[in-house]
């Protein structure tokens, strides 16, 4: 049921919460849940009092939210994966908090993440391993295959979790695992892409939606842990503070999808994008099938 989440904590009690979303009354994509919403948001003009109140919230960090246009209520719903369709992953290395996205792309074209593995103190390969392990369990025998996106700096520098100083990238390779980038993107770029798959198309369906259950670390993200710090004179930083973790780790992940599948997407960027100088044709769980220049 959308806006209701059952779970049990790590403590073995079982957690309810209740969302708004829940009730078909108050759902803002009708005309009265548009109304309803609207009175309740004069109430509460502070935007971290109506999140902590309204959005079950307590994630607000001091700061200016990235993607303010996010709501629990237009953007999350349950997903189920599709068996005939590629499973897409993206990868931001690191020892602190190594990070993996899984998503999907549906029929009308929509971002769908599924879900999100988020490590602590591990080195590359562990992650990968455990990462491996989880698709397999989670998606068995799923013949579409995976389809692999990375930031480019995995290529250019030497992993600082590992002992031997192998790049992250090739740690993959070693795995079975061929992650594709393009160069030239920004992570400015990659966060304008994001506020595209978040607007509302001409259908009143967003172009992204986020399993909200399986991707707590997103959520808490979008909801007020990934923001531009605050400085002097009331102001905010213009970007965002990439050494908070997890929640920066993550959101990262979902930079690389965007920038990786922007065509795919039907997103578009005001000047010209960039391009990969390789091309890869992607088969079964990961493996390139050939390599040929533009």
């Amino acid at each position: 049921m959308s806006g209701l989440q059952i779970t049990e904590n790590a403590l073995g009690a079982t957690v309810m919460r209740l969302h708004y979303s829940a009730d078909p009354s108050k759902d803002p994509l009708t005309e009265d849940g548009a109304k309803w919403l609207a009175r309740m948001r004069r109430q509460y003009p502070d935007e971290n009092k109506w999140n902590q109140e309204f959005e079950i919230n307590w994630w607000v960090a001091q700061g200016t939210r990235v993607y303010p246009e996010f709501s629990e209520s237009l953007h999350c719903a349950d997903l189920e994966h599709s068996r005939r369709k590629v499973i897409y992953r993206a990868w931001d290395f690191g020892w602190h908090a190594p990070a993996c996205l899984l998503a999907q792309i549906d029929t009308k074209d929509r971002l769908l993440v599924l879900r999100e593995i988020v490590g602590h103190e591990e080195t590359t390969k562990q992650f990968a391993e455990r990462v491996i392990e989880r698709c397999n369990a989670w998606y068995p025998q799923h013949t579409a295959g995976f389809q692999d996106f990375c930031d480019p700096a995995g290529q250019q520098r030497k992993s600082t979790a590992e002992s031997s100083e192998v790049q992250d990238v090739q740690i993959l390779n070693n795995l079975g695992i061929y992650p594709s980038w393009k160069h030239g993107w920004t992570r400015k770029h990659g966060r304008s892409l994001v506020h595209q798959l978040l607007a509302l198309r001409v259908d009143g369906t967003p172009a992204i939606y986020i399993d909200s259950s399986n991707n707590p670390i997103l959520l808490q993200g979008f909801l007020g842990k990934y923001v531009y710090p605050p400085k002097k004179g009331g102001q905010a930083h213009d970007e965002p503070d990439e050494g908070n973790h997890p929640w920066a780790d993550i959101h990262a992940c979902l930079r690389y999808l965007a920038t990786g599948l922007y065509s795919a997407l039907g997103l578009r960027i005001e000047h010209a994008s960039p391009v990969m100088e390789k091309e890869v044709t992607w088969h079964g769980y990961g493996t390139p099938k050939s390599r040929r220049r533009r």
